[in-house]
């Protein structure tokens, strides 16, 4: 009788993380194609190549899918939005900084991009769960450049950072729905310039 291989529990530990991110990379394609209440369980298991079962190993509905899409890209964007800013640079390089990388970051993947910017907001429970992840935690990164510029005078002392920073994110969140709305082969990447421009006039002192 042949022995089983042994297999580490860190190695089952990937296996398990590596299919969990085929399942919500699975997932939003078929939303982003098909609509949320048009894509069904079954088919981000078709799509991830695992069982209809295996699915609830991981997430006890489509809402819990939706909102571990959602964390996972939250996640992105706070790690390399920090990673991104300079650790000497000067206040509006430090904004530039966070502008380009996430514009750069969301345009990688159209599809989750139309997830982001069309299906999350069909309604108020999935615009809540929008609210209360961690993009207050994204916010507050671009508060602190805000207020980094605000203290060195490089910025309007009279806004508040985290408002300033809501409208900020607004900017972005607006500038990447009209890049899905265009439908065009541009990179959403390529707007980051006048977005740039615009905001960090609105902010000069």
């Amino acid at each position: 009788m042949a022995e089983r291989p042994f297999i580490s529990g860190g190695a089952r530990e990937a296996r398990r993380d590596d299919k969990r991110h085929r399942i919500l990379d699975a997932a939003v394609v078929e939303i982003a194609r098909s609509g949320y209440f048009g894509t069904t369980v079954a088919r981000i298991a078709r799509r991830a190549g695992v069982a209809d079962g295996t699915i609830y190993l991981y997430f006890e509905n489509k809402d819990a899918i939706l909102t571990a899409v959602l964390d996972r890209a939250m996640d992105r964007f706070i790690r390399q939005g920090a990673e991104a800013i300079p650790a000497a640079g000067t206040a509006p390089e430090r904004l530039a900084a966070v502008v380009r990388q996430h514009l750069e970051l969301v345009g990688r993947d159209h599809d989750l991009a139309v997830v982001l910017q069309v299906e999350l907001r069909h309604s108020l429970q999935f615009m809540g769960l929008y609210s209360r992840t961690r993009l207050r935690e994204y916010l507050g990164i671009l508060a602190e450049v805000v207020g980094h510029g605000q203290r060195a005078g490089a910025f309007r002392a009279d806004a508040d950072p985290m408002d300033t920073a809501k409208l900020i994110f607004g900017v972005l969140d607006q500038t990447v729905t009209d890049w899905i709305l265009a439908d065009d082969n541009s990179r959403l990447a390529s707007r980051a310039e006048p977005v740039l421009a615009f905001i960090l006039a609105a902010l000069r002192p």
